[in-house]
């Protein structure tokens, strides 16, 4: 089914949705002679009927993957040599790789060297592209602090919510890092049920109207706050005031200073600190913070350009509040790691394109507003899924592939619900503890949690194998296969990724008929590299041997697919 409207074109930049972080430094692609050989004597055949699959620890083979000889009609299988480690680390989980091919004689499999993979230099930030990352590994920090144990003790304040024209001072990010703040005198321009939109008293002449003010927050109170609160669960209110505060100013746009060159924008964000009673330039509430017009700068901030991404910046950024509010003040623990947070606020993005009213969005087009960027970085992503991480690094610069992987893995496994394979609300709900009154696990173990709604015992490193098979059979329109857990349900990818980059489906695993095919890189947490191995007409069985640097941390595993 085509979900997208067909005037859906590439847009000239992307807008980075609240975040900060530092840049991998390229070193050196040595190699490591040392790895021992792979040895196939007395590993068991693989043997799969079309459509089944396997998840295989090349641990307790000795490295090895065995394929039978092919019949008169030929076969074809895929294999994704993956890492199935999903928890973040400071510099990434990560490992350099060989993967070689032979006919399947059962003899050794030669040693081949592999590239060491590269070291992480955190350095100072780059773009706005940076921005949301650091953001979040501040909030883990803070998640520590004396502001959030006085928090979650503090006693409820007396709600006293605003009122249309009072006035208040904020404490705004004044650079990428949020080391600085600046100090931003506001006017409360509407009040609603749930939110209370404050304009910076300073902006630049031929921004918003009050009425266009009005219009989004009413939207938000109607549309935006339930779409999320249904999803992952109600916000805090440790200001006692009753309703989130949204700071429109263009203290935003200054955190992007050169976007008119580069194309990129901050349009908002949200940060923990304001949650955290006590804390040092915390605005002690509910507050997230998004950009203005400025007819100055025609490309990255026009009103029609803002007016269209603020209401996708909402529901984004308000998905952070909640998860900080149930992680770290109700749960008591740590923030949610960057990548299923991220992933999240992405896949929430979606929820607000299929439910958000038609009429309420731009040319009366939701999925175009507020979902073609997802579209975008998964495109990205699958264009090169081994040159990405789908658990980024602590110290990542959250790319757009990296929110690529993020969404497609949470839009995948939401397509696994029993309840609504749409909504996936029952997934995102547990994963914020949104029933249980908060939530301490983060990360793979907390997908790993909720996923046991849809399926007993499953674990994260089968979940992560069958999601990257089902990458591939996006390209497959005929594939069926008995679970149903292979595929994508609620999008047509190949669809959807064409009307957004015209062209061919993104991902081109390597195709080999085995003897003679060898593959070395870095496997990254969470991600790996594919491959089609096709066998001619009673074609002799093939073996494959992997050898993996760091694997007690990379957990290398092979997801194998017979698609013929």
């Amino acid at each position: 089914m085509t979900l997208l409207h067909p005037a859906v074109s590439r847009r000239r930049f992307r807008p980075v949705l609240g975040f900060l972080a530092a840049t991998l430094g390229a070193c050196g692609g040595s190699t490591d002679p040392g790895q021992p050989a792979v040895n196939c004597d007395g590993v068991p055949v693989t043997t799969l009927t079309v459509g089944g699959h396997a998840i295989l620890d090349p641990a307790a083979t000795n490295g090895c993957l065995r394929l039978p000889a092919a019949g008169p009609g030929g076969a074809e299988h895929l294999v994704v040599t993956y890492s199935a480690n999903g928890q973040e680390a400071p510099t990434g989980v990560r490992g350099g790789f060989s993967l070689r091919g032979v006919g399947d004689d059962f003899a050794a499999l030669r040693a081949e060297p592999y590239a060491s993979p590269r070291l992480s230099a955190f350095q100072s930030p780059v773009g706005p592209a940076a921005f949301h990352q650091r953001l979040r590994e501040r909030e883990r920090q803070l998640a520590r602090s004396p502001g959030a144990a006085l928090s979650r003790l503090a006693p409820a304040r007396v709600a006293v919510p605003p009122t249309v024209g009072s006035q208040r001072d904020f404490q705004v990010c004044a650079d990428t890092n949020c080391g600085a703040f600046v100090t931003v005198r506001a006017t409360a321009s509407y009040v609603g049920s749930k939110s209370a939109i404050y304009l910076d008293d300073t902006v630049p002449a031929g921004g918003f109207t009050g009425g266009e003010i009005a219009a989004v927050g009413a939207l938000f109170d109607a549309e935006l706050y339930p779409i999320d609160t249904t999803a992952f669960g109600r916000e805090s209110d440790v200001d006692g005031n009753g309703v989130v505060a949204v700071l429109l100013t263009d203290a935003v746009n200054a955190l992007a200073p050169d976007c008119q060159q580069t194309g990129a924008v901050i349009v908002g964000y949200f940060f923990g600190l304001d949650l955290l009673l006590g804390e040092p330039n915390s605005n002690e509430g509910e507050v997230f913070y998004g950009l203005v017009p400025d007819p100055s700068k025609p490309v990255c901030a026009s009103k029609a350009q803002v007016l269209d991404l603020i209401a996708p910046t909402f529901i984004h950024e308000f998905q952070h509040m909640i998860s900080y509010h149930r992680h770290v003040l109700l749960g008591g623990g740590a923030a949610e790691e960057t990548w299923l947070n991220e992933g999240l606020s992405h896949f929430a993005e979606e929820l607000g394109g299929r439910q958000v009213t038609p009429g309420s969005c731009t040319a009366g087009n939701c999925l175009n507003q507020f979902a073609s960027g997802n579209l975008l970085n998964g495109y990205d992503y699958l264009a090169a899924p081994e040159s990405h991480y789908l658990v980024e690094p602590g110290s990542s610069s959250g790319t757009f592939a990296e929110r690529g992987a993020n969404w497609l893995f949470l839009r995948w496994l939401a397509d696994r619900s029993l309840a609504d394979s749409v909504l996936g609300t029952d997934l995102t709900r547990a994963m914020l503890g949104a029933d249980a009154g908060g939530l301490t696990l983060t990360g793979g173990a907390n997908v790993a949690a909720a996923a046991q709604q849809f399926q007993a015992g499953v674990t994260l490193v089968t979940l992560l194998g069958q999601w990257h098979l089902a990458n591939y059979t996006e390209v497959l329109p005929a594939f069926t296969e008995p679970s149903g857990r292979i595929q994508y349900r609620t999008w047509d990818l190949a669809s959807a990724f064409s009307q957004v980059i015209p062209g061919p489906y993104p991902l081109f695993p390597d195709s080999t008929d085995g003897p003679g095919y060898r593959a070395s890189g870095t496997l990254r947490g969470g991600s790996g590299t594919y491959a089609r191995i096709v066998q001619a007409a009673d074609a002799p069985a093939v073996a494959l041997g992997l050898s993996v640097k760091n694997q007690a941390t990379v957990l290398p595993r092979y997801a194998v697919l017979r698609i013929r």
